[in-house]
């Protein structure tokens, strides 16, 4: 089985206030690498949002490692 990480990047001052997902190109060996490479990614992404506007939104990130049995 392989696995397909999916991403949102949300804010949580609201509900149903997400992007639309985000589909990473690599298809994953494992659920270990598929949720790793999540958290990095997601880490990334703040990074590159900033402080501020992180704070100002709440802005967090979701993720899903969706199984696939196409390779």
């Amino acid at each position: 089985m392989k696995f397909v990480l999916i991403i949102w990047v949300c804010s949580f001052l609201g509900p149903n206030a997400c992007l639309p997902p985000m589909e990473h190109p690599k298809v994953f060996d494992s659920w270990y690498e598929c949720s790793r490479t999540a958290h990095k990614e997601s880490a990334k992404m703040l990074s590159k949002m900033g402080y501020a506007y992180v704070n100002k939104h709440q802005i967090g990130t979701k993720y899903n490692c969706k199984p696939t049995y196409i390779y």
